[in-house]
This record gives C-alpha cells, sequence and structure tokens, in this order.
C-alpha cells in the first residue's frame, strides 16, 4: 500500500526541510523514566506547545532536530541493513526500528539497540508505541515510549507537522 502523500513528503529530505505545528506532550512521574526522559533530552509535559522538526541530509542519513517550545533534542536516522527497518542514534545509543505500514499507518515498534557499539539485552530496552499517520489532511505523530520492564510511562508526545512554508492552523 503507498503511503499517504502528508507522510511521503515528511520523509523526503534532499538537503534541509523544516516542519512546524503543535504538541502535546506527557512526562512519566516515576524517577527512573523521569531519569531517562532528562538523560535523552525528551521535553518536558505541556498541554499545547510549538514544534519545529529540522531534517537535514547527511552522508549516511538525516540528522533529525527536534525543538519543543525552548527544548531541543537529536538524533541520526539511517537506513537499517535489512529492509523495512532503520536506525536512530542519541548520542551514544542506537536503536534500530521495525517499519509496519498497514492502512496508511506507520507504527515503529523497537527492535533492538547497542550502547557504544555493545548490543543491549532485550529487556533493557524501552517499549516504543510510535505512529504516524493523517488526520485533518496533516501529518500527525504519536510517540509514546515506556521503561524497561515496569512499563512506565518515559514520554509521550502527540501532534502534527506541515512543511513549514504553509501556514497553521
Amino acid at each position: 500500500m503507498e503511503l499517504p502523500r502528508e507522510i511521503r513528503d515528511l520523509h523526503e529530505v534532499s538537503d534541509v526541510r523544516r516542519f512546524a505545528g503543535i504538541a502535546r506532550v506527557e512526562r512519566g512521574r516515576q524517577f527512573i523514566p523521569r531519569l531517562i526522559a532528562s538523560l535523552f533530552g525528551f521535553p518536558p509535559a505541556a498541554d499545547a506547545c510549538p514544534v519545529q522538526v529540522t531534517k537535514t541530509r547527511e552522508a549516511n542519513g538525516e540528522l533529525w532536530e527536534r525543538q519543543f517550545d525552548l527544548k531541543r533534542f537529536r538524533s541520526r536516522c539511517a537506513a537499517a541493513p535489512e529492509a523495512g527497518r532503520f536506525r536512530e542514534r542519541f548520542g551514544a545509543f542506537l536503536f534500530e526500528v521495525d517499519l509496519d505500514v498497514r492502512n496508511g499507518v506507520v507504527s515503529m515498534p523497537l527492535r533492538r539497540g547497542w550502547f557504544l557499539g555493545i548490543p543491549l539485552p532485550r529487556w533493557t530496552l524501552p517499549e516504543s508505541e510510535t505512529r504516524e499517520f493523517v488526520a485533518n489532511k496533516r501529518f500527525n505523530f504519536d510517540v509514546a515510549l515506556r521503561a524497561p520492564l515496569s512499563g512506565a510511562l518515559i514520554v509521550r508526545y502527540q501532534g502534527y507537522l506541515v512543511p513549514d512554508d504553509q501556514v497553521l492552523e
């Protein structure tokens, strides 16, 4: 099945692309999930905050810089050796994610991870409930990360993005 235009558009980057939108952010309340969220630089809780995403093409993939209000975090994304997967690097951590497309919705469950190149046991990985979809003719995202073992919420951010040359509604 072909992906909706809005999802394809967000993922087509030949140089630098910028997107803007609004997001709702939830943060976990337990100590370990809060520590993990801080370690990765995830944004604080907010009911409706402005979001900007800048994607820059690099030799081996893309740099994704996300700004939620004043909080900025970044990662590097690249295709995985196997089709239907990609890898995302946050500093010393590298994660491999499956791409599951059904009915125009992209789900991205976490497959495996490494720290400083050392494989991480499955039980140490966070659970990722990540989806991309189209609603109201806009690219929408819903990213929820839960702590290993406990399943406690680390962070969840959901909202929409449009190319920055379009007027936000």
